[in-house]
C-alpha cells in the first residue's frame, strides 16, 4: 500500500531524489498521515509535486550552485523549507510564504519544535519538506498552525531576488 502512495506522489525519474526522504518515512511509520494522503489522493485534494513544479525549479537562475533541483536531488530542502519556499515562491504569482508549526516534524533532527514554513497559493499549501500540494480543505488534518503570513511582494529585495531567479537572458545554456 505504501509503494501505491509513493508512486502516485513521486515522479518515477525522481523516485531516488533525496528531498523525498521525509515523505517516504512519514508514509511508511504513520499510520495516520498516511491515511490522510491517501484520502487526499482519492478526492483529489493533495498531490506530489508535478512535472509543471519541476518545470519551475528547473527554469530559475539560481546563486553558489548549478541548479535548484540539485538541492532537492541532494535532500537540502529537509530542515532548509524557509529557504526552499522562499526560492520555490518565486515562481509563483500572489503566493505568501507562511511560518508557524507543524506537529508532524516535532522531535525531528531538522526540526524538534515542530516549526515549520511553506508556501501559501491559490488556497494551497505547498510543502518544500513533505514535497506535496495540499488544498486548503486538507490543511487543516495536517494540522499545519500559521502563526506568519508574509506577502513577500511588499520586499524590495525578495523582488530583485525573484527578477534575478526569473531572467531568462541568464539562464545557463546547455
Amino acid at each position: 500500500m505504501e509503494q501505491e502512495i509513493l508512486k502516485s506522489l513521486i515522479n518515477e525519474k525522481r523516485y531516488d531524489y533525496k528531498c523525498f526522504d521525509e515523505l517516504k518515512r512519514f508514509i511508511t511509520s504513520n499510520s495516520e498521515f498516511k491515511e490522510i494522503v491517501k484520502r487526499g489522493l482519492l478526492e483529489g485534494k493533495i498531490t506530489g509535486f508535478d512535472e509543471s513544479i519541476w518545470e519551475k525549479i528547473d527554469s530559475q537562475n539560481i546563486r553558489i550552485i548549478d541548479s535548484f533541483e540539485s538541492i532537492f536531488k541532494e535532500g537540502y530542502n529537509i530542515g532548509g523549507c524557509t529557504t526552499t519556499s522562499r526560492q520555490l515562491s518565486f515562481s509563483f504569482d500572489g503566493c505568501y510564504i507562511c511560518g508557524g508549526k507543524l506537529p508532524i516534524l516535532e522531535g525531528t533532527k531538522n526540526s524538534p519544535d515542530g516549526r515549520h514554513t511553506w508556501i501559501y497559493w491559490n488556497d494551497k499549501v505547498i510543502d518544500t519538506t513533505l514535497m506535496l500540494v495540499i488544498d486548503k480543505d486538507y490543511v487543516p488534518l495536517f494540522g499545519y498552525k500559521e502563526s506568519n503570513r508574509y506577502d513577500p511582494m511588499e520586499d524590495p529585495l525578495y523582488v530583485s531576488s525573484k527578477d534575478f531567479a526569473l531572467d531568462e537572458n541568464l539562464r545557463k545554456k546547455d
